[in-house]
């Protein structure tokens, strides 16, 4: 379906399977870490908000965009090196930012790169707080103690609470893509839990060179950590990389991986569009996002 065209052609089409290659073959260039599993995830999450430029009849960029409500998140906005600053990006994430309205969304959130901030400024979006990147080694993790009880691998038949308790925090309701980040990783999925309820929970994605930690969302911080002990056991036999992205106003969350021997490692800029139905201090108790393209 042909959305948009600019003065130079470019058309503006939603994905299909056989551009998931390229789509990732460009996160690698980029080096951001998503596997070929993670495309496949965004795109069978919100196929219709997944879109591809194509100029002169060869793919040059891509964004993709989730509902989750009234809150609409976009990501995975890249565009080839060899035709940046030719209105690719823009032409792009026009197309994302009005389908998410269409289809009703108050607000929209992303992740920007500093040097992208001015393009979505274009848009209307502003700046909420940074977003901090840290990497840490399993073999090198700092144990802080005692495993709690009340901590168990995550069961289908949670995800109903856990996204419950998560719509505190994250602001939407995100059940269906906690229930596909389940279904791809049963074993690196947590779920703590008292005589109220959910407390917390925890889940983790193998990208490329590692684990992408998140999202990782608790009610106090000493849940948080034993959580946190928790996946470390289930990945243990692996001396690979584990990488997790903070909001900065979890001042919490940044003392907690400093211990564990994380470092602080870059930051983007979490940015809104439209009303802010997220309170700055429900990302208080995010330990994790879930990624800089959903949340």
């Amino acid at each position: 379906m042909n959305l948009k065209r600019s003065r130079e052609s470019i058309l503006i089409r939603r994905w299909k399977r056989a551009d998931l290659g390229y789509v990732a073959d460009s996160i690698a260039r980029e080096g951001w870490g998503h596997s070929m599993r993670d495309v496949e995830r965004c795109w069978r999450l919100e196929p219709h908000g997944c879109f591809l430029a194509v100029l002169h009849g060869v793919p040059v960029g891509h964004v993709f965009s989730v509902c989750y409500g009234k809150l609409g998140w976009i990501g995975l906005l890249i565009v080839n090196p060899e035709v940046r600053g030719r209105g690719v990006g823009s032409v792009l994430m026009g197309a994302a930012v009005n389908y998410l309205q269409r289809v009703g969304c108050k607000s929209i959130m992303l992740e920007a790169v500093e040097k992208a901030v001015p393009l979505y400024r274009q848009f209307g979006f502003r700046e909420e707080f940074d977003s901090l990147r840290f990497r840490g080694q399993v073999g090198s993790m700092v144990r802080l103690g005692r495993l709690e009880s009340g901590i168990r691998k995550m069961r289908e038949k949670d995800v109903a609470d856990v996204a419950r308790f998560d719509v505190r925090y994250f602001g939407a309701d995100r059940l269906r893509v906690l229930r596909s980040l389940l279904l791809d990783a049963p074993d690196l999925c947590y779920v703590a839990e008292d005589d109220t309820g959910v407390m917390g929970y925890i889940m983790a994605r193998r990208g490329e060179g590692g684990f992408w930690v998140g999202p990782w969302v608790c009610e106090r911080l000493r849940w948080a950590r034993f959580l946190f002990d928790v996946l470390v056991e289930a990945v243990s036999g692996s001396d690979v990389a584990l990488q997790v992205g903070v909001p900065a106003v979890n001042v919490k969350a940044q003392g907690l991986l400093e211990k564990l021997g994380f470092q602080l490692t870059g930051k983007s800029v979490r940015m809104v569009l439209g009303s802010v139905e997220q309170g700055r201090d429900d990302a208080t108790h995010v330990y994790g996002i879930g990624g800089p393209e959903k949340g």
